[in-house]
């Protein structure tokens, strides 16, 4: 099922459409929280997500996990690259392992080990700080075997659920 405004697909057993906040029904409202003037037949307001009728709508289910947006291998590698050298920030568990195994194959042609080197240790840095660790501890992984078991289950926690003080959640 397609919304009748704006076209995006719209889940089985919708009321709203999530991107335009259209219902299946019809009202016309002013948000009574920001006063803006949304869409005649919107009954959530699109700019603060005030209910525009006197209840809420009916939720419509979202599937979520614990761990944020899980980005694909080509998403990681694009943002691996574009943050080439960037040492702040966060980065998520998806997008280090991606972005390891890409490096990882890439390192076998002995000539891509150099160009993987910056963003690998970038990439190592924000995963830390996704976590909430200081990009320091990267070094940690100098000690022999506990340095590396120490990385491992530090790279494989989830990310911290709210904003830290590395940023919002990726």
């Amino acid at each position: 099922m397609f919304c009748k405004n704006c076209g995006a697909p719209i889940g089985e057993g919708a009321v709203v459409c999530l991107k335009c906040g259209v219902p299946v029904g019809a009202g016309t409202k002013f948000c009574g929280n920001c006063g803006a003037q949304p869409d005649p037949l919107a009954v959530i307001c699109v700019r603060c997500g005030h209910s525009l009728s006197g209840k809420a709508p009916k939720p419509v289910a979202k599937v979520s996990n614990s761990s944020g947006d899980i980005m694909s291998f080509g998403e990681a590698i694009k943002a691996g690259f574009s943050k080439y050298a960037t040492f702040s920030g966060r980065a998520s568990r998806s997008e280090f392992w991606w972005w390891y195994l890409f490096s990882c194959l890439l390192s076998m042609t002995g000539v891509g080990a150099f160009v993987v080197m910056i963003p690998t240790i970038a990439m190592f840095v924000r995963r830390l700080h996704d976590i909430g660790k200081s990009g320091w501890f990267y070094f940690i992984g100098c000690i022999p075997i506990v340095g590396l078991i120490f990385m491992i289950i530090w790279m494989i926690r989830p990310s911290d659920p709210h904003t830290n003080e590395y940023g919002p959640r990726p």
